[in-house]
């Protein structure tokens, strides 16, 4: 048999050595190339942002618009007299048929300084012009004259200013004309009530130059008055 030389043996272990750490490199090259691959594919995500129902339960809730209550009226047993209570002013009157109109029941919207409050049942809407249009009375002595006479009646202020376009919108123009008494929208009105152990009194004064208007309501349910048409009325008719 041909033996190998001590130098050519040696030769081919150097060379299976170089061999062997030329796979482990390309091996670890491949398995640092596959990490890298890796690592960006599996990047984490930017943190998202926190859940909606997180985020609406942080966020401040809208207060809606505090209705008025009657409850903080103090309550009065003063004589309020004969509806609709309150008189004109000295030398005023209700010149034409038009300045007063009366129902036993109706409807009148009164401004509480954020809500248009409903009110129902006995009303009187009245326009007073002076009986002497050269001695008009002043919109102060109007105004102070029935504060004056309605807090001396336990009544108070509800509220005193324009009333808000944005409720009268809200409600319906429309609705709140047809109901609106004789009151104007661009001119500042005094709202009072008068509440007491039966009874519920809202008024409205407004002054419109030399003239004007005020509206009185008792709050009161519907009288129900028609009926079913019985046997005898049939006979009637």
């Amino acid at each position: 048999m041909k033996q190998t030389s001590p130098l050519v043996a040696s030769a081919l272990l150097l060379a299976g050595v170089l061999s062997s750490c030329g796979s482990k490199d390309k091996a670890a090259g491949e398995s640092a190339t596959a990490t890298v691959e890796t690592t960006e594919t599996t990047a984490p995500a930017p943190a998202s942002a926190e859940p909606a129902a997180v985020l609406a339960s942080e966020a401040p809730a809208t207060t809606p618009a505090a209705t008025f209550d009657i409850n903080t009226v103090p309550v009065t047993d003063a004589n309020l007299g004969t509806f609709p209570y309150l008189s004109a002013l000295k030398g005023y009157q209700t010149k034409y048929s038009s300045d007063s109109v009366g129902f036993d029941f109706d409807r009148a919207y009164f401004f509480d300084g954020k809500n248009i409050i409903a009110v129902e049942g006995k009303m009187v809407s009245r326009t007073f012009r002076p009986v002497d249009s050269n001695k008009p009375a002043s919109e102060l002595m109007m105004q102070r004259n029935y504060e004056n006479l309605i807090k001396s009646l336990g009544g108070v202020k509800v509220h005193s200013g324009i009333i808000n376009e944005e409720a009268i919108k809200k409600l319906g123009e429309q609705e709140y004309d047809k109901h609106n008494g004789s009151v104007s929208t661009y001119r500042p009105t005094d709202t009072y009530v008068i509440r007491q152990k039966d009874k519920e009194v809202w008024i409205q004064v407004q002054p419109d130059d030399e003239k004007y208007n005020l509206d009185i309501v008792e709050k009161a349910a519907m009288p129900q008055q028609a009926s079913v048409v019985g046997a005898t009325e049939l006979k009637k008719n």
